[in-house]
This record gives C-alpha cells, sequence and structure tokens, in this order.
C-alpha cells in the first residue's frame, strides 16, 4: 500500500513539475512600457512643450546678440553734392536669443547722415559770393587780445607772428590747416591762423576786439563753417 501510495504521489509529482515546466518554457507575453516621445506627442497633441525638454525654447543655449542699427539718409541742398556729414551717430541694439524665441532688450538706434545736393558750391551774403568746397557744423568761442587768454606770446598768430585782428581765427591745424580762408556764419570771412591748446576738433575760437566781459558774454555756439576755395572779396585778413 505504501508503495501505492509512493506511486500514485510520483505520478502527481511529475504531473505537476511537467505543468511548471510548460509554464516556465512558454513564451513571456508582457513587455517593458516605454514613455512616448515628448515632441512627438507635443506635436500630435498641440501641447506646448516642457522648456528644458528636447526642442524646447530652453533646449537650446541662449545669447545677447547685437542688432544693427539703420542708416537714414536725408537730401540737404546747403551741402556740395557728392559731400556727405554726420548728423547723429546710430547705436547698436541688443536681442536675446534662445531657441526660436527673439527678444529685443534694447532697440538699436538710427544713424542720421546728410548728403549734399548743391550743383555750385557757392554761397551769397549781402551780395558777395564766396566759393567753398567743404562746409561743417562748428563749435565756436571767442578770444580778445588780452594776456589771459593769449599768453606769453601776447595776442599774434601762431601762423605768421603777426597781430591779431578781426577775421583771424583759431583752428585744430590737423582739421583746418592754418592760412585756410574759411566764411563763418555769424562772423563772416575769416582766416585761420592761430591756435590754442583748448582748440581741438571741430572747435573754432574767433578773434574780437572786444572787452573780456563781452567776450565772454558770447559763450559757446555752433554755426556753419565753409572751406573757401579763395580768398574772399575784399578781406584784408
Amino acid at each position: 500500500m505504501i508503495r501505492g501510495k509512493w506511486r500514485a504521489f510520483g505520478v502527481a509529482g511529475l504531473g505537476l513539475l511537467s505543468a511548471l515546466l510548460l509554464v516556465e518554457t512558454a513564451p513571456r507575453t508582457t513587455r517593458a512600457v516605454r514613455l512616448p516621445d515628448p515632441v512627438r506627442l507635443a506635436t500630435a497633441s498641440g501641447m506646448a512643450l516642457w522648456p528644458w525638454q528636447p526642442g524646447g525654447i530652453f533646449w537650446t543655449h541662449a545669447w545677447f546678440a547685437s542688432q544693427p542699427f539703420p542708416v537714414v539718409t536725408q537730401k540737404d541742398p546747403g551741402l556740395p553734392a557728392g559731400q556727405t556729414d554726420l548728423l547723429t551717430p546710430g547705436q547698436p541694439g541688443v536681442v536675446y536669443r534662445t531657441g526660436p524665441v527673439s527678444v529685443s532688450v534694447l532697440p538699436p538706434v538710427a544713424q542720421t547722415v546728410i548728403q549734399g545736393t548743391a550743383p555750385i558750391h557757392q554761397l551769397r551774403v549781402n551780395g558777395v559770393t564766396y566759393y567753398y568746397d567743404r562746409v561743417f557744423t562748428a563749435m565756436t568761442t571767442a578770444y580778445n587780445g588780452s594776456w589771459a587768454m593769449n599768453g606769453p606770446s601776447g595776442a599774434v598768430a601762431a601762423w605768421n607772428g603777426q597781430p591779431l585782428r578781426p577775421g583771424d581765427v583759431a583752428v585744430d591745424p590737423s582739421v583746418i590747416p592754418l592760412g585756410t580762408y574759411l566764411y563763418i556764419d555769424g562772423y563772416g570771412p575769416a582766416r585761420a591762423v592761430d591756435t590754442g591748446s583748448a582748440i581741438w576738433g571741430d572747435h573754432i575760437d574767433l578773434f574780437y576786439q572786444e572787452s573780456d566781459w563781452q567776450v565772454a558774454l558770447y559763450g559757446i555756439q555752433f554755426h556753419k563753417v565753409y572751406i573757401l576755395t579763395e580768398p574772399p572779396p575784399h578781406f584784408t585778413g
């Protein structure tokens, strides 16, 4: 009887073992679940991407870039044809960019350039004609023959050592060569014969035979300066 029980148990055990082997060797039907691609998911659903996900606005590096300024040209009939002058300087802008996003942080400032259209380089004032080849705007100040305004050298021209007289002006020789004839709005015909340590660039000092008080009242003014091609009529400077 005992053998029969073991025989019965052995048969049942083999059946259970076979069942376990069949289950173990059977092909598995489960697999790992993959999350959807965020770019494809957003494209398909119309949803906005998380900014730091691939394809998001912060996925690419952000940087500041320079934005060029526009140049505006204006016609000026008082300027000789073919000559240009800078009226206002331009300033580049600043743009912040990241991915497809571009934001203007500092807008550019346009540069303004004037372009001469005068066909004949001549200026008529009170019936007198002056011929010129260039004109520009300069800052003008005034001085007289006092020692305080001329120093130890006295009121003499740096160009030829002659005493200063009305019509003589001090200039920066690198801008206006000494000996050049000029016509200055508000002053009249002039000649560049003097220099000064404070005179540089587009700055002209005008000589007057006036008192210190009257010269001080002149202050700082801005006038058009014409570079003449020949001596002014009836000019004795």
